[in-house]
């Protein structure tokens, strides 16, 4: 599979396209996690990559996003993107299925992924915030 820098490598989780972190002035991407997302979507390694676009933009505090770690917000936006975009966590999720790279240093981001998809929600409350 060929990736191209002009495109997001995945409309979900890594909806930021290389040359979008390079040279648009909208993406205030932040140190290391430019180079690491920009790195990580060259290798292949997507849930690195996934990892560093949870932390682009300098948010993620002592390790959390707004009461959440990052794991937990990947989570719940899988789960919210499972409910309310199925057909797009579909492509997403196909896209991940056999993406799963010995390098990567966050496994367990995709592991999550995957294991949303799996999952019954229909009891569970999801807010509806896309």
């Amino acid at each position: 599979m060929s990736l191209s820098d002009a495109e997001p490598p995945e409309g979900l989780f890594l909806d930021i396209s290389v040359q979008g972190v390079l040279h648009d002035v909208g993406i205030p991407a932040v140190e290391p996690w430019g180079t690491s997302y920009i790195d990580a979507v060259h290798d292949k390694r997507f849930d690195d990559a996934i990892w560093a676009r949870y932390h682009i933009f300098g948010n993620v505090i002592d390790g959390m996003i707004e009461k959440l770690t990052v794991l937990e917000s990947i989570a719940e936006d899988a789960m919210r993107y499972k409910k309310f975009a199925p057909e797009d966590y579909a492509m997403a999720v196909a896209f991940y299925k056999d993406m799963m790279n010995s390098a990567d240093t966050h496994p367990e981001v995709i592991e999550i992924i995957l294991h949303i998809d799996k999952q019954d929600l229909s009891g569970i409350d999801i807010p509806d915030e896309i």
